[in-house]
């Protein structure tokens, strides 16, 4: 910073300002890292390793493995966050009782083999503000690199704005780009009238960044991390997915054109737009894929499954897409578990739900 002076000294005034603003800008340049740098940060930051974590954790009940995210975990957030441009810079936030309750109501849900897993994998549940999203599940390495052990991170704020069936219809909306004077709208309905609250919305939530968890430490599908290789060793992800060459596609591709174009959280950028909903919704039911959400990769794929089947089949809750359109009958879209599409993941889920490790 000394050289700037001196350099404002040479030429005339005008001069000096653009000589000073160039500047500036080449030293904050050679001050923020680069993509690779923090993409480097990222992958090897502390937290993605059990060392950090310690032991601790294992001797605490699922329940209470809940807490503000601790600083070096905020610190690896904000490395992302900037990794992905998203502008967002997180700060550690205290549970709120919803939280509290849900995760606790999520131990009795868990079938047996199935809870016993997520205690000996799940480090912990933990809450920012302001994350860049509603939340996600990290894997992390054991002692010899192996990703065994996860860590959940949700954003408080956003996940108690809104009760079950309205964040639902809001999560399902963004796959849509709204479109002026178009009349055409879909509602989600997760919960009864009597059961649509914040709560809710928390547990379904929190069960598919459990799936992914599960997902992960019972070898489910291959690691979301690097160049996925799909085999017979992930009997899964053969239901819906294939390889060819080095991309991943769906068996559905044909059924369902629109599926490469979905992307959850786009809203206003979606490629998809509000007048397709009915198409959309139509070619998803010629596919294997319970829910929109899972048809977006194959991770997806399982934590939608494992979420959707425990709360339709196991818990018996609604799960029901309506489209609605002025001057026609809505059209309702509901779960697929008692349809011949769906079958193939039903089974695999009965079985996987009693013993996730056999």
């Amino acid at each position: 910073m000394h050289d700037i002076p001196l350099l404002m000294k040479r030429g005339k005034p005008g001069e000096a300002v653009l000589v000073l603003v160039v500047t500036i800008a080449l030293l904050l340049a050679s001050c923020t890292p680069s993509k690779e740098v923090l993409r480097k940060q990222a992958a090897e930051h502390p937290t993605m390793f059990i060392a950090h974590w310690g032991k601790g954790w294992e001797a605490k009940p699922l329940g209470e493995r809940i807490a503000p995210a601790p600083a070096e975990l905020i610190e690896k957030i904000g490395i992302e966050n900037r990794l992905y441009d998203f502008p967002e810079r997180p700060v550690a936030a205290k549970p709120a009782p919803e939280f509290m309750s849900a995760f606790k109501h999520i131990e009795d849900i868990l079938p047996e083999k199935v809870r016993r897993l997520a205690r000996e994998r799940i480090i912990g549940l933990f809450l920012v503000r302001d994350l860049g999203g509603s939340g996600y599940t990290e894997a992390i390495r054991d002692e010899t690199g192996q990703e065994r052990f996860a860590v959940i991170v949700l954003d408080r704020e956003l996940l108690l704005k809104r009760p079950a069936n309205e964040w639902a219809t809001w999560k399902e909306r963004s796959f849509f780009r709204p479109l002026l004077g178009k009349k055409t709208d879909l509602y989600l309905r997760i919960e009864e009238d009597q059961n649509d609250s914040v709560e809710n919305a928390i547990v379904y939530i929190l069960l598919h960044e459990i799936g992914h968890a599960l997902g992960m430490a019972g070898g489910v599908h291959p690691s979301w991390k690097g160049d996925a290789i799909f085999s017979q060793d992930y009997p899964f992800t053969e239901l819906s997915w294939r390889m060819r060459g080095d991309k991943i596609e769906s068996l559905f591709e044909e059924a369902f054109p629109e599926r490469p174009l979905l992307k959850v959280y786009a809203f206003s950028n979606a490629a998809l737009t509000q007048d397709q909903m009915p198409a959309v919704y139509r070619n998803l039911s010629r596919t294997g894929f319970p829910t929109l959400y899972a048809a977006v990769s194959p991770w997806e794929d399982f934590a939608e499954s494992f979420v959707n089947y425990l709360h339709v089949v196991r818990e018996k809750r609604p799960y029901e897409v309506r489209i609605r359109n002025a001057g026609v009958p809505d059209a309702v879209f509901s779960s697929c578990w008692n349809e011949p599409r769906c079958a193939a993941k039903g089974a695999f889920l009965d079985r996987w739900l009693e013993d996730p490790q056999r």
